[in-house]
């Protein structure tokens, strides 16, 4: 898939590790972070969600492969405007032989900017979907918007210094670390909260929050429920008490559950959740 190999020469130089969060901007709403060990079926269900030409088959060996997705949402006019990072063993060789012309799939050429590394792009349009897709190396695929943006940062971080172990992100750091935190929990955070309240509780809330983040995790009683973790921050103090209390409400808690850490900060723990509410977030 890449036109330079590093392994078996001296004279070449390794590239650095590049890990998938970095390869997110900073311009979406809602970024989630999925260990496949947390919800292999959910990240099946993504998959096929963003790329429906795949076949079951495909699919599901694809996802057999894969350790995290990392994905960054907006909604925009109406339609989901995504980018999705996966790391794992990804069988770059395979690729060409599922994304053929004969599925639909045209493929191109990338050549990052102030580069000689040509990467392969992926792209299908129909009436009902299209997408661009990349693999820049055997642990990364990218897919969804700005996928030749991705690819000229994944270039560019990848010739950077073998020992810069330092996570070059363009979202916040703390963010970044967050995601990144992921292993056996979904993780996730909602930088405009409110039409995230709006899909998870039904109602309208207008709480002057700044940000919801959250982990979730399959409930072992129920396969059909997560149980949440979330904490609130909200942009005035003031606001915090009647925020607690109109969320209390809206997820049917009670007053244990709910806890004020700091004057701008709520956390709300184990709220359980049906599967199919909380996927709406982040499928098409």
């Amino acid at each position: 898939m890449i036109s330079v190999f590093v392994a078996g020469c001296k004279t070449v130089p390794v590239s650095r590790t590049v890990r998938a969060i970095e390869l997110l901007d900073d311009e979406s709403a809602f970024y989630i972070a999925i260990p496949s060990s947390a919800d292999s079926d959910l990240v099946q269900k993504i998959i096929k969600s963003y790329v429906p030409s795949l076949s079951d088959s495909n699919a599901k060996m694809i996802c057999e492969k894969i350790d995290t997705v990392y994905c960054g949402i907006s909604n925009k006019k109406n339609h989901m405007d995504f980018q999705c990072v996966v790391s794992g063993n990804i069988p770059v060789n395979m690729m060409p032989k599922i994304l053929t012309k004969k599925n639909g799939w045209e493929t191109s050429k990338i050549i990052p900017q102030d580069s000689s590394t040509q990467y392969n792009l992926y792209s299908i349009s129909n009436e009902n979907f299209s997408i661009d897709m990349s693999f820049p190396s055997a642990n990364l695929a990218v897919l969804g918007r700005d996928v030749p943006k991705m690819i000229g940062r994944y270039d560019f971080l990848s010739k950077l210094p073998t020992d810069d172990f330092e996570l070059n992100t363009i979202i916040e750091k703390n963010l970044a670390d967050f995601l990144n935190g992921a292993e056996n929990e979904i993780r996730f955070c909602a930088n405009k909260p409110q039409s995230f309240l709006t899909i998870l509780t039904g109602a309208k809330l207008d709480l002057k929050l700044k940000e919801v983040s959250g982990v979730f995790v399959q409930d072992e009683k129920h396969e059909n429920q997560y149980i949440l973790n979330l904490k609130f921050m909200f942009k005035n103090e003031k606001y915090l008490k009647a925020g607690k209390t109109l969320l209390t409400l809206a997820f049917g808690l009670t007053n244990s559950q709910s806890i004020i850490v700091e004057t701008d900060e709520l956390q709300i723990n184990g709220i359980k959740l049906d599967k199919n509410q909380l996927i709406k977030l982040f499928l098409p």
